[in-house]
């Protein structure tokens, strides 16, 4: 127990400074002030999680512990002081962009922390794995839409091909290994680690879906 509680607190960590580091590159990048730094920082951050405990029918967890808003806090200002010491050098521009390898990075380890705590949460409020899958997805890329759609841009959930698939894939795993009895400690550093490989994977490899095509 001792070991599961560090595992999910990690996850909250990780999870949450990652999502706002890339909501505040995102926030930089569109020239937003300070308070519009902020505001894209915490809600992808948070937004995400309020959006799981609002189908779960809890008091959301920002709202209970300021453990989520401190992380958010901490991710807001890493991605300030990151772009006040290199805005200057040559190529940080790319790397924060939203295509850049700095912000996938972070936003595939946001994804990847978040996607875990949706889908534990899910199983321990006794979900079935349809449950358990929908709110690890829902946790993983909640932040991020609401994120994109306040700067009025395409979700990045509907641009990436392998996004919200690794996400899928990952609450899949998590229900399939938490059904089999694996210690759930082990089950979330795994889901965690194959999330985050197959998405980082993605983006390095350019995997696509098969798209649907109108016309032949």
């Amino acid at each position: 127990m001792m070991l599961e509680t560090v595992a999910f607190e990690l996850m909250v960590a990780v999870g949450t400074i990652a999502f706002a580091i890339s909501g505040s590159f995102k926030a930089i990048r569109h020239e937003l002030d300070l308070l519009g730094v902020l505001v894209l920082g915490f809600v992808t951050a948070l937004g995400g999680g309020l959006l799981r405990d609002a189908l779960l029918h809890t008091t959301p967890a920002a709202f209970l512990d300021l453990g989520p808003a401190t992380y958010a806090l901490i991710g807001c200002l890493i991605a300030v002081l990151f772009n006040a010491a290199f805005r200057n050098r040559p190529g940080w521009a790319g790397i924060a962009l939203p295509e850049g390898r700095l912000f996938l990075a972070f936003d595939a380890i946001g994804l990847a922390a978040f996607t875990v705590l949706g889908a534990r949460l899910a199983a321990v409020a006794g979900l079935n794995a349809f449950g358990v899958v929908l709110l690890a997805a829902i946790t993983g890329v909640g932040g991020g839409v609401l994120r994109d759609v306040l700067v009025l841009e395409v979700p990045l959930v509907l641009k990436a091909d392998f996004y919200a698939t690794a996400t899928i894939i990952g609450g899949v795993l998590f229900a399939f290994l938490y059904w089999i009895g694996l210690p759930i400690s082990a089950n979330i550093i795994l889901t965690f680690a194959v999330t985050l490989a197959l998405r980082l994977l993605a983006v390095w490899m350019h995997w696509q879906l098969p798209r649907i095509k109108q016309k032949a």
